[in-house]
């Protein structure tokens, strides 16, 4: 019986995207025994299968029994939970219902926290026996001696604020600006969707997309806001470091890989007042109101203004960072694959 993981484009995107892209890394990283495929015809009836993503407004990946036993990891449902914006239309309302006929062909559903697993109940209405949370673990990149020594910024700028990720509604783009240009502090912006910012997107741009272009007209060409668009795990590691705080005032996560990421590497993070963030993080960082840009200011100041405080925090969430380890990770997937 072999364990077969399906991407279609596993080859290149394991070490370039964030998110999804990462958590499929990961899951190379430490399934070791476990064979990757673009191609479906190689899974055998005696397989055990694992789709390492879920796209609910595409065409369903499998709409029938392939292998012994069928394993989904869903990271979230967050368009589900938010339709006003993300809109899909007749099409991806169609291939919705097309993905939650074909949800049945799945012996486990996986997902990445508590939070989410209440979400993918409420929303997909599956039974809750049959959904398991493993947390993500750190990629062995973040595990390693830096090679580099990355310094894309100006030489003179230590004290700033960091943010790693991506530009949809959830990500609370505006009301992080605002709270930029309130504390005055700049802020440095990592991911790849950062570089279409070279050219005001333009009004017909899709609403999914419509708090990136609202976040663009807020800040305008204001210098406190510096982008380096996709970077290495090396230069992002160095980012990291070099932080004063990472932030992630998301309106909702599934999970928030930039609070591992940063809390791996001893830097500080200032999150959302949200489940999600309680749960992943417990009491090892700083939580502001996502819909309060004065409440995250006066957050970024105090860290700012206080060195023994972003020490204290940085140590707190180094010690956090320890329970999503990956021996946690691998023998969690063990149990699911073996029962």
């Amino acid at each position: 019986m072999n364990t077969i993981i399906y991407d279609p484009s596993y080859e290149d995107s394991l070490s370039v995207t964030r998110g999804g892209g990462r958590f499929v890394e990961i899951l190379k990283e430490n399934l070791t025994s476990a064979r990757f495929t673009d191609r479906l015809e190689e899974v055998g009836n005696n397989d055990i299968l694992i789709i390492p993503f879920f796209k609910p407004f595409e065409k369903p990946i499998l709409t029938k029994r392939i292998a012994k036993k069928q394993i989904l990891v869903i990271y979230d449902v967050i368009p589900l939970a938010y339709p006003a914006h993300f809109p899909v239309g007749l099409r991806g309302t169609f291939n919705l219902w097309r993905n939650k006929q074909a949800l049945k062909y799945y012996d486990t559903i996986v997902t990445i926290s508590h939070h989410s697993k209440n979400d993918i109940i409420h929303y997909l209405n599956i039974p809750p026996e049959k959904i398991e949370v493993i947390y993500p673990t750190i990629s062995k990149s973040f595990d390693k001696p830096i090679t580099t020594n990355y310094n894309q910024l100006q030489p003179t700028l230590t004290n700033y604020c960091l943010y790693v990720g991506d530009v949809n509604w959830n990500k609370n783009l505006v009301n992080l600006a605002r709270a930029i240009k309130i504390a005055n502090i700049p802020c440095v912006f990592a991911g790849k969707n950062f570089e279409a910012r070279k050219s005001l997107l333009p009004e017909s741009l899709h609403l999914w997309q419509k708090e990136f272009r609202d976040f663009l007209k807020e800040i305008a060409d204001d210098p406190l806001f510096l982008f380096v668009g996709y970077v290495s795990d090396d230069e992002l590691i160095n980012l990291y470091k070099q932080s004063m705080v990472n932030i992630l005032i998301s309106r909702d996560e599934g999970f928030g890989f930039s609070y591992l990421e940063a809390s791996t590497l001893g830097c500080s993070s200032i999150l959302s007042d949200t489940d999600i963030f309680h749960e992943i993080a417990d009491a090892a960082a700083t939580f502001a109101n996502p819909d309060d840009p004065e409440d995250i200011a006066s957050k970024i100041t105090s860290i700012s203004h206080n060195t023994a405080l972003r020490q204290k925090l940085s140590l707190e969430a180094q010690e956090r960072s320890k329970i999503f380890s990956p021996e946690s990770f691998q023998n969690q997937w063990k149990k699911v694959i073996q029962s």
